[in-house]
């Protein structure tokens, strides 16, 4: 059954990986997405215009990379889906609070039948999101894909590995900091630390280590990192802007997969 969950305005904790170009404005949990009972699902806004389809298979996939990462890293984490046309992730720290399952909970409009079957699921609005109930959450961490970078990651649990390890990273090592605010936020603004090149090499090799640990492919960061900068090098916002892609990088990258390598 899957619960609606709020993520709240108030942030805990404000850390972030990237700084996005245009804000988000919906949430969804990759680990209710995961547990559809369909093919397809139609992430819509809260007009129920249709943002996104995704597929069933890409959710469990990532999801069952998540879990994979979180048991080597030690950091239980919630990996969501936003809005986004540029490349984009973020990493922070949250409060997460579910809604009392009353039997009643939202599992999403089901439509079609038999391979045409599709559940259609409306996103979690960050404007709209209410004051949280402090006896019914819990600090999170928190890991957002964007729907321009699901797309690249495809069906390649590789390069997801990579980019939730790295992600993971960056709160392991708590990167970040020294950007920490008191003030009431909204989620969006918590992606616009910038980290120093020393965070994002520190973050790639704990990633990549913990990618092997869970049993994939180091060479996942690589083919992440190659696309990454073919596609957004030409941009000055996005994952270009505050999480550049380079020559250098790619090159570390390599020496440190073959290394990793059995």
């Amino acid at each position: 059954m899957i619960k609606k969950t709020i993520l709240v305005v108030c942030l805990a904790a404000l850390t972030a990986g990237y700084a996005f170009a245009a804000p988000f404005s919906y949430t969804w949990r990759i680990e209710e997405l995961a547990r559809a009972d369909a093919e397809t699902i139609e992430l819509r806004d809260n007009k129920g215009k249709i943002l996104k389809r995704v597929d069933v298979k890409q959710m469990v996939y990532l999801y069952s990379v998540m879990q994979a990462i979180e048991e080597v890293s030690e950091l239980r984490s919630e990996l969501l889906i936003v809005d986004g046309k540029l490349p984009n992730a973020f990493a922070t720290k949250g409060m997460i609070e579910l809604e009392p399952d009353d039997g009643n909970s939202e599992k999403g409009d089901r439509e079609g039948t038999g391979s045409d079957k599709k559940v259609v699921m409306k996103g979690s609005s960050i404007k709209d999101a209410k004051p949280i109930n402090k006896d019914n959450a819990v600090e999170a961490n928190i890991i957002g894909i964007n729907f321009a970078l699901l797309d690249m990651l495809g069906l390649d649990v590789h390069m997801a590995a990579a980019l939730i390890g790295h992600e993971l990273g960056h709160l392991k090592l708590n990167h970040g900091e020294d950007h920490k605010t008191r003030r009431n936020a909204d989620i969006r603004t918590a992606a616009n630390t910038k980290y120093s090149r020393d965070n994002e090499r520190e973050a790639d090799y704990l990633g990549a280590i913990w990618a092997v640990e869970a049993g994939y492919d180091p060479a996942g960061a690589v083919r992440l990192q190659e696309l990454m900068y073919k596609k957004t090098k030409h941009l000055s916002g996005g994952f270009s802007g505050s999480h550049p892609s380079s020559v250098e990088r790619i090159a570390k990258l390599k020496s440190l997969a073959r290394r990793l390598s059995p």
